[in-house]
């Protein structure tokens, strides 16, 4: 396939579980991954705010995995008040590709289970005014972090100033640190 036809991403989002058909959609995830059209899949992973069954989350976020793990691909996962349950599966599941915690606003401990797990913190626009985050952020490396607007109206270049301002390290070598992370998981 040529670069036109390559999507970026793939998933079944725990939102969309009841109104989607769970294995036509895993159908198509695989066979976009037999094609060769996805660099990673996701979003999928576990939102403990919602009232769709916690089971039914897991049943749907391991099969995704399941897909990764068979075409080595990177996950991009969606955790609301699930760490512990998306670590857990990690650590059961004996699974080795890379997973990045998209919109990550939690505390440093977690934040420091997950880097250990040998997965990537993605942080968006939560990073530019909670100072908790801001605190957690200073304390990681930057071997272990991506950035992102998600549906933000805000630019990206904002969030690599704070970043920037925050780890105390110019722009430019950041975007550098952050390609990096990239083409090793990617």
């Amino acid at each position: 396939a040529d670069g036109s036809s390559t999507l970026k991403s793939f998933g079944i989002h725990p939102w969309d579980i009841e109104k989607t058909n769970i294995n036509s959609r895993l159908g198509e995830i695989e066979a976009l991954c037999v094609e060769n059209r996805l660099i990673a899949i996701g979003e999928a992973g576990i939102d403990r705010a919602v009232k769709i069954p916690l089971e039914l989350q897991i049943l749907v976020f391991e099969k995704q995995l399941a897909l990764a793990e068979r075409f080595q691909l990177p996950v991009i996962i969606h955790c609301v008040r699930a760490w512990n349950d998306v670590l857990m599966i990690r650590k059961k599941g004996k699974y080795t590709t890379p997973w990045i915690f998209h919109g990550y606003n939690g505390n440093l401990q977690t934040a420091r289970q997950i880097i250990n797990s040998g997965c990537f913190l993605s942080f968006w626009k939560a990073l530019l005014m909670n100072i908790k985050l801001q605190e957690t952020f200073k304390a990681l490396p930057l071997s272990a972090v991506f950035f992102e607007t998600d549906d933000a109206d805000i630019k990206i270049e904002e969030i690599y100033e704070k970043a920037g301002e925050l780890y105390d390290i110019c722009t430019e070598d950041l975007k550098n640190h952050i390609v990096e992370n990239f083409n090793r998981i990617f």
